[in-house]
């Protein structure tokens, strides 16, 4: 069952979600594996984390998706995580980038991250915002968007249109989920995700463990 916290301003829970990303990663002292999300408060996170890093964190970061754009590309998670907080660069665990085709990017990044994390990862945590129509990381409603562990997203409703992200069912590998989502436009979606029939894909993926909401007063007061 999800939980739900509330804080009065966007501010304030991506300061708390930091703190918390913070204490989840030195909690036993061994290398967690964390997929981080974009989006204006997914990047705010980032930035509250940065003062938190000591340079040597025990902890490898994966965006849950990506703009299939070329690195320094300002639409790209990761060109604005790290100018977010530079620091990331040496935790990070890169997207493939526009320079070769999409189909082929894909397989090529679900090889590497087979190599790098074994067969069937399992995240620590993941975290997730939410778009409006109810969208996490590039997996849109209606879309077609079976994969092991990787998917293209080749006609996205929001550009820019080509993107890869991490598959439904590598998100449900995770021990621990965390929306963040802020804002009365986004009320409508989670309502659906509050109930038990829900076909958005933010309804699709929980945590092995736990399912936390992190959501200001403003999305709260419209639920």
């Amino acid at each position: 069952m999800s939980e739900f916290e509330v804080f009065d301003t966007p501010a304030q829970l991506a300061s708390a979600v930091a703190s918390r990303l913070s204490a989840l990663i030195q909690q036993d002292g061994s290398k967690k594996l964390i997929a981080l999300t974009g989006g204006t408060l997914g990047i705010e996170v980032i930035r509250e984390f940065a003062k938190f890093d000591d340079g040597k964190l025990p902890v490898r970061f994966i965006f849950g998706d990506e703009r299939f754009v070329g690195l320094s590309h300002p639409d790209r998670n990761e060109y604005q995580g790290l100018a977010a907080w530079p620091g990331l660069e040496s935790y990070l665990l890169r997207f493939p980038n526009s320079d070769q085709d999409l189909d082929a990017a894909t397989g090529n990044f679900e090889a590497l991250l087979t190599q790098e994390l074994g067969d069937s990862p399992v995240f620590d945590l993941t975290i997730l915002g939410m778009g409006p129509d109810g969208h996490i990381a590039s997996l849109f409603p209606g879309h077609n968007s079976r994969g092991e562990l990787v998917v293209a997203e080749k006609d996205s409703p929001k550009p820019p249109s080509k993107r890869i992200s991490l598959s439904f069912q590598a998100l449900n590998r995770s021990k621990q989920v965390w929306f963040v989502a802020s804002g009365e436009a986004k009320a409508e979606a989670v309502r659906c995700a509050k109930k038990s029939a829900c076909d958005l894909p933010v309804a699709k993926v929980k945590g092995l463990e736990k399912t936390l909401w992190f959501i200001d007063k403003e999305l709260s007061r419209a639920l």
